[in-house]
């Protein structure tokens, strides 16, 4: 039977590819030190599994820490034992784990340490301190994370050898986004982010549809194919996936870390494939750009393919398509007739946009653009889209007034308290410039004017309008005043509702369905 000894030599022969940053003799040194201290075989046993984990993970990271193993940064063991939950078959995460994780490599690098091979162990002591030593296991405390650099820097934490991602391999690539789906889908399911779930869930089902039930798995993909991608936060504006990114990344596994990025450049898209180019790869042709660009073989014939419309979320790395797509049986006049539409929808965007491309309107309202393509095939609709907004004459409003900042600070201020998304309050505060510049305004009371606007915008965009005596009652501010005032904003501005102007991601798609 092994000793331990014989397993740190097979070890050491067998299953490390680099040079070891934990030497084979430090650790025998250590090992026959715990031995001769009257630790037996089944403890000694103990200290070197967790050595080994160790070394494996070291083996596997591209960060060089040979000669210099003391300088390996305190965040660094928070993911240290994250991979270790990943790729070592047994490992729980757990606070006992962690400690037993902790206390043992203190004792190894206060053994190194003495023997003058390592200079201090401050990092890992404070790694401990910091993970470790409260009620509950926190592997990526603020505390440790505030100091973490760029992605792109020089302390980046990536994997390599055999544990790398492998991009190219379908099967990987796959397991890889699984794995962090189910994440991000963990991450945006906290309390904090209740509002927005149940906000997105609305502007997805739409406002006559009955939510599907929790097996209805082709609703659920698609709702969060919407919401990673698509659906922007109400407190910032971004993306889930991009705050995802910012808040969250530095925490991912380096390989999730990689698919992240990737996911973070795809782009809504609306296709369908014009001709097979061999059994592999397809051309296709993006109905609103007529960009072309090719995909692997979807394996079906092409009497089926070539009836289809597809629509989701694509992104390309050595033409591997791996996201979530919808396709629908569509005839070419109704593709025309989704094409016509969603262009007169572009003409509205640009309404508010006037610089805006096809990118900044699948950016800011693909999710119209899939009821548009949903009602026009099951609904059997002429049109969706109101045409009145497109051919109407709007009042120029050209720089003259500054707008009186107190009212804009208000906006900022009261917006978010009612429910109001960052982009909201962007066009509720350009509502209020547009109206100064029309005519001159005299403000003694800015929350009667900040009322005002609230209450206009809520009428431009919402079924369920901001009851005005609401404001009123909150800010003590009189009601007459608030009637007043909107009286005076629609006049001059001409207001209507859904008005392109300041048409929000909730009035666009309630246009639709009206």
């Amino acid at each position: 039977m092994k000793n331990v000894y014989d397993e740190v030599h097979t070890f050491y022969e067998e299953e490390i590819v680099l040079e070891p940053v934990l030497k084979r003799e430090w650790v025998e040194g250590y090992l026959r030190q715990k031995a001769w201290q009257g630790a037996d075989d089944n403890e000694l046993r103990r200290l070197w599994n967790y050595i080994r984990y160790f070394e494996l993970y070291l083996d596997a990271t591209e960060n060089d820490y040979t000669d210099c193993l003391e300088d390996m940064p305190a965040r660094e063991y928070g993911l240290a034992i994250y991979w270790l939950t990943d790729n070592i078959q047994g490992y729980k995460k757990s606070l006992k784990a962690a400690r037993q994780f902790f206390d043992i490599l203190l004792d190894l690098y206060q053994y190194l340490v003495a023997k003058k091979i390592l200079l201090n162990y401050d990092e890992l002591e404070l790694a401990a301190k910091e993970i470790a030593s409260g009620k509950r296991l926190e592997l990526f405390p603020a505390s440790l994370m505030e100091e973490v650099e760029e992605l792109s820097g020089p302390s980046m934490l990536v994997l390599s050898g055999e544990k790398s991602l492998s991009t190219n391999d379908p099967e990987v690539v796959g397991e890889t986004v699984e794995h962090l789906m189910t994440k991000l889908g963990n991450y945006f399911q906290q309390r904090e982010f209740a509002d927005d779930f149940h906000r997105a869930l609305f502007l997805y089902n739409g406002p006559l549809a009955i939510i599907p039930g929790e097996d209805q798995d082709d609703f659920w993909l698609g709702f969060w194919d919407y919401f990673l991608f698509d659906y922007h936060l109400l407190f910032n504006d971004l993306t889930p996936l991009a705050h995802f990114q910012n808040h969250y990344g530095s925490k991912l596994l380096p390989d999730e870390r990689h698919i992240l990025q990737e996911l973070l450049s795809a782009t809504f898209c609306v296709f369908y494939i014009d001709r097979v180019i061999n059994g592999d790869w397809v051309e296709c042709i993006n109905l609103f750009t007529e960009e072309t660009f090719r995909l692997p073989h979807p394996q079906s014939s092409y009497q089926q393919i070539k009836k289809m419309l597809f629509f989701g979320h694509v992104f390309s790395r050595e033409n591997v398509m791996i996201n979530y797509v919808t396709s629908i049986e569509v005839s070419s006049n109704l593709r025309r007739r989704i094409k016509d539409e969603v262009t007169r929808q572009k003409a509205i965007f640009n309404i508010q946009e006037p610089e805006g491309s096809w990118l900044d309107m699948f950016s800011r309202h693909a999710l119209v653009i899939r009821h548009t393509i949903n009602a026009l095939s099951t609904m059997d609709k002429v049109n969706v889209t109101p045409f009145n907004q497109v051919d109407r004459i709007y009042p120029i409003a050209q720089e003259n007034n500054p707008a009186p900042q107190a009212v804009m600070e208000t906006l900022e201020h009261l917006m978010p308290e009612y429910g109001f998304s960052e982009h909201d309050v962007r066009l509720a505060k350009k509502m209020w410039h547009d109206y100064c510049q029309l005519t001159k305004v005299t403000v003694r009371k800015p929350q009667v004017w900040a009322a005002a606007v609230i209450f206009s915008y809520s009428l431009l965009n919402s079924y369920n309008v901001i009851p005005a005596d609401n404001i009123a009652a909150d800010l003590a501010i009189s009601k007459a005043a608030i009637y007043s005032n909107r009286t005076k904003l629609y006049e001059k501005l001409q207001l209507q509702k859904f008005d392109p102007r300041y048409l929000n991601e909730e009035g666009f798609v309630l246009s639709l369905f009206t």
